[in-house]
């Protein structure tokens, strides 16, 4: 660990909030230099007195010295010190407002910067509450979409659960400390994600116990890192809502799945749909709409040769653009959802007209275009 990263190490055990530690890194380029000018007026406006003192401790021996169980930890548990500085901070997150400058991270840090979907919900979930969590997060996860969640019980821990079954990525944001594992019926979820080559994320200290002002900053990491949340399940009185509202904040999509109204772990969702919020009730809703920002995933479905222009000059212009976009292989309809940036009802009807006329047809697999 370099001094910068060294520096961090030690401002990163002082419980920062995001606004602190944004500041922080806006005043001084270096994390050497904040330790250097721990006693300035500056650092003081920033800093509360608590945290001053606890600073003054650390750095009152070298740091590796007071800080050798931290160490000690990040060489086990191969943790890494990610900073606002550093490449692989994700882009999602620099735009929201006051990120923090800094991430502890485990697992896999590329994912940090791939198109992700936020989803959560109700911890006392119903069981059709938890299927779905797991179904949609299957089938968005093997779509491409990094699933990224809170950990926590009921909603968040299946969509984990539903993304790994998938072999699809997920990333899981604590409200704690990732030595400090919350809640501890989740440990070994953890550790499977872990071991299926995803990603635990915290900003708080590394053993960090998950103090209750700590969950709405996760939120907001949860929705800063994804193009949009999707709420599974919710009460009225739920964290998720949370989630939902900081989403909005940050110009991300919210999707929310209706349920019937006698579940009232569901009457959240309810309300974030009567609110603007969009009602899904399938995984390719979700993917025809954020199809303009997916682009990069359907790369690979791209037809090796167009078609000839006046093979379809019979049809509408509409209906010709996206018979060029098949090639010799069955395609989704959330696929060509993504590939034409259209919503699915738009694409579903087109391709009711173009079966009609015998241009395309329907296999298990998809549609593709009889030649």
């Amino acid at each position: 660990m370099d001094d910068h990263h060294l520096a961090w190490l030690a401002l990163s055990e002082l419980n920062l909030t995001f606004k602190q530690s944004s500041k922080l890194a806006q005043c001084y380029s270096n994390g050497a230099a904040i330790l250097e000018h721990q006693k300035s007026d500056e650092i003081a406006a920033i800093l509360n007195p608590r945290q001053c003192q606890h600073l003054a401790h650390i750095t009152s021996q070298k740091i590796t010295v007071s800080l050798a169980s931290q160490l000690q930890w990040i060489e086990n548990n191969n943790a890494l010190l990610l900073l606002y500085d550093d490449i692989n901070y994700p882009d999602a997150l620099k735009q929201i407002h006051q990120p923090p400058a800094f991430l502890w991270i485990q697992g896999r840090s590329s994912l940090l910067n791939e198109p992700s979907i936020a989803m959560v919900g109700a911890r006392k979930a119903t069981p059709n509450g938890m299927a779905l969590a797991k179904t949609f997060a299957g089938n968005l996860g093997a779509s491409g979409l990094t699933i990224v969640s809170g950990l926590a019980l009921g909603i968040d821990g299946a969509c984990h659960q539903g993304a790994l079954d998938a072999q699809a990525d997920t990333i899981a944001v604590l409200g704690s400390g990732l030595g400090h594992i919350y809640p501890a019926k989740h440990q070994p979820l953890a550790q499977r994600i872990l071991a299926g080559a995803g990603l635990l994320v915290s900003p708080w200290p590394l053993m960090a116990k998950p103090l209750a002002y700590r969950f709405p900053e996760r939120n907001r990491i949860i929705s800063g890192l994804s193009l949009g949340v999707l709420v599974v399940e919710a009460a009225l009185r739920s964290g998720s809502l949370i989630t939902a509202k900081t989403a909005l904040e940050q110009g991300r999509e919210v999707f929310a799945i209706p349920s019937s109204v006698h579940n009232i772990q569901a009457q959240g969702c309810h309300q974030l749909i009567r609110n603007g919020a969009l009602l899904v009730d399938q995984p390719q809703q979700i993917l025809a709409e954020l199809a303009p920002q997916l682009q990069p995933l359907v790369a690979r479905y791209q037809p090796t040769e167009s078609p000839n222009k006046e093979d379809y000059a019979d049809i509408t212009q509409e209906l010709q653009i996206l018979m060029r976009v098949f090639g010799y292989d069955p395609l989704p309809v959330d696929i060509l959802c993504t590939q034409l940036a259209q919503p699915y009802n738009v694409v579903a009807a087109q391709l009711v007209e173009l079966e009609l006329l015998g241009l395309v047809r329907l296999t298990g697999s998809g549609y593709e275009k009889v030649f």
